[in-house]
């Protein structure tokens, strides 16, 4: 993922996602991409996200692209 930025994920029709990595718990995150790029940018590195912990328990969250189903590309 070191190369993509947010405008690269939306232009590609992925979604950028996030899991929680303990065990029990497994929360799943999909972030509001047009606000992130708003707020951060398009051209704004996917790499360079911040460490982040899971809202509910803690553990650490991993980010994730994710591909989105042909058709479904304006559904939000």
């Amino acid at each position: 993922m070191s190369d993509w930025t947010l405008g690269s994920v939306k232009s590609h029709h992925f979604e950028l996602e996030a899991v929680c990595e303990q065990d029990g718990c497994r929360l799943f995150w999909r972030f509001d991409l047009d606000r992130l790029i708003e707020e951060a940018g398009p051209d704004f590195a996917i790499a360079d996200i911040p460490p982040m912990t899971c809202q509910s328990c803690g553990g650490p969250l991993k980010v994730v692209l994710a591909s989105i189903p042909p058709g479904q590309e304006d559904e939000e």
